[in-house]
């Protein structure tokens, strides 16, 4: 027997060493040096294949239990993520052959004894021939555990989606989630146009769709844009629908060059897209993690941001000091990322369900620190990339209760992003808002 495809085997790679739990994933694939070796059409599988066995570990292990007499999660690490890897193909993807992919996932665990090969052997072939049936089977009851099954969720995150979203909503979320993300970014016009752009990425190889409603987006396919010259030289840079409406929303919460707060402002996307709206602002990036802190300054340098003022603290300590001194604040607070689940495939199994009341908590403490910091008439952004109603309507209702603020209505200037609750929020949800789930609020401090 060959040994395995590159790509197979370098996916395989990247999974055991992720099974450790410690790194976290993005749609990118940059904590993946596995795969660097790749030529980019290996690349592009074999990241396909780390997010989508990560994103459906529980589908796989379920469909791998009906075959197997030991359950996934007593199997050995690097055994258990050649049957993941392998069953993922078989039962989510068409382009292989099954008797290759059954032959890789042999060829995986060669070193391991025959009574081994002949295990994995005898289950993956098991798996191209019922596993399809099976997992129809196992999924048909349609009730909540069935649902969390099909979508490779924990029973608890589905609950907890359809009661916020409501059905359908949860839904079509929990189903784009399963799919590969879409590729989006935002054309920095600190350092040239959307036709400098456009021309500069198709010669690296890349081809791209503008998107309504965001006029600096591109949808793009191609090889790693961070490789690239338009991204090293600060001409576009990775950053998805939902994000790009936040900085647009606080973009334009003052047409005069304001002073603005971004109040947990790592990695600096946003910050960069807001000071690039307003070339002759006060902007202050506040963010508390210092390495964190360190990697905004060099994307701000990137992108061409290099007046942004950078404080490396924590968000309380700006007052009493800088109270009511600006007259834009955003609070891209930190959640618990379910708006993530398509981009992020290890959201879904970090996530805990008392994690939703734990960030609350420090969502409301923080609005509150940027509520403290803008002028009367001034205005304040609430946004998250998370749509757990905890997270998003009562963090801001909170905050309405104590008087003081009225809401801007956003649906107005968005409608296609209206909350169903609220129209004067935005709810940006998979999959007409591309892969992340965004919730957006802008209030305005009454002057009396």
């Amino acid at each position: 027997m060959s040994g395995p495809a590159p790509a197979r085997r370098a996916a395989w790679r990247a999974l055991v060493r992720l099974a450790g739990g410690q790194e976290a994933l993005d749609d990118r694939g940059a904590a993946l040096p596995e795969l660097d070796a790749l030529d980019e059409r290996d690349r592009r599988l074999a990241t396909e294949l780390v997010m989508g066995t990560v994103k459906r570990r529980r589908s796989l292990d379920a469909v791998i239990a009906a075959f197997s007499e030991a359950p996934p999660t007593r199997i050995e690490t690097d055994v258990r993520e050649a049957l993941r890897v392998s069953a993922y193909q078989l039962l989510f993807l068409d382009r292989v052959p099954a008797h290759a992919v059954v032959d890789d996932g042999v060829a995986l665990v060669q070193t391991h004894g025959r009574r081994t090969r002949g295990f994995v052997n005898a289950v993956l072939r098991a798996v191209a021939r019922e596993g399809r049936a099976r997992f129809a089977a196992l999924t048909s009851a349609g009730d909540l555990e069935a649902r969390a099954l099909l979508w490779s969720c924990p029973t608890w995150l589905v609950a907890r989606l359809e009661a916020d979203l409501g059905p359908e909503a949860a839904a079509a979320l929990l189903a784009a989630a399963d799919r590969p993300p879409e590729r989006c970014l935002r054309v920095n016009p600190l350092r040239g146009d959307m036709s400098a752009a456009t021309s500069a990425l198709r010669a690296a190889g890349f081809t791209t769709a503008p998107v309504s409603d965001l006029p600096d987006a591109l949808l793009y396919e191609g090889p790693p844009l961070e490789r690239s010259r338009p991204f090293t030289g600060g001409l576009v840079t990775p950053q998805s629908r939902g994000s790009q409406l936040v900085g647009q929303i606080a973009a334009g919460a003052e047409a005069a060059p304001p002073a603005i707060l971004d109040l947990c402002a790592a990695p600096g996307i946003k910050t960069a897209q807001v000071a690039a709206a307003h070339p002759g602002a006060r902007v202050t990036a506040v963010d508390l993690d210092p390495r964190r802190v360190e990697a905004m300054r060099a994307n701000l340098r990137r992108l061409g941001a290099d007046g942004v003022e950078v404080v490396c603290a924590e968000a309380g300590s700006l007052l009493p000091e800088r109270a009511k001194s600006f007259d834009v604040a955003l609070v891209d607070a930190p959640c618990t990322g379910l708006g993530t689940l398509g981009t992020r495939p290890d959201v879904r199994w970090r996530r805990r369900e008392g994690d939703v009341a734990r960030m609350a908590a420090e969502q409301r403490r923080l609005l509150a620190v940027g509520a403290a910091c803008v002028r009367p008439g001034g205005a304040l952004v609430y946004a998250v990339c998370t749509v757990t109603r905890a997270e998003t309507v009562e963090v801001v209702d909170s905050l309405l209760s104590g008087g003081g603020w009225a809401l801007d209505d956003l649906g107005a200037e968005v409608p296609g992003a209206a909350h169903p609750a609220n129209g004067a929020f935005l709810l940006a949800l998979p999959p007409d808002w591309g892969s992340t789930g965004f919730f957006v609020a802008r209030l305005r401090r009454e002057c009396a």
